[in-house]
């Protein structure tokens, strides 16, 4: 049986100016008007059932995500207590 994990919590630096902090880059639909976020899910159930699907993001982003991808079962999104962002 096979898992993903998707992680969904960063804050938007690394693509500017495209990607800011309302609105990071997993959200943006620069390829075929889709957000990278749903691209990632649509490839992913391909292969891993989505009661499967994990995510974990930062409590800003919680809501966007149910609304990207409401089939995603809420209890397979966990939220960060605290940002801990990758350092450059």
């Amino acid at each position: 049986m096979l898992y993903a994990l998707i992680l969904a919590g960063g804050k938007g630096t690394r693509l500017y100016p495209l990607s800011r902090e309302d609105n990071p880059k997993q959200f943006l639909d620069i390829i075929n008007n889709k957000s990278f976020l749903r691209n990632t899910i649509d490839r992913i159930k391909k292969v891993v059932a989505l009661e499967n699907i994990y995510m974990v993001t930062n409590k800003d982003y919680y809501g966007k995500i149910c609304e990207e991808i409401p089939e995603l079962n809420k209890d397979n999104i966990f939220v960060e207590p605290a940002n801990k962002e990758t350092p450059l």
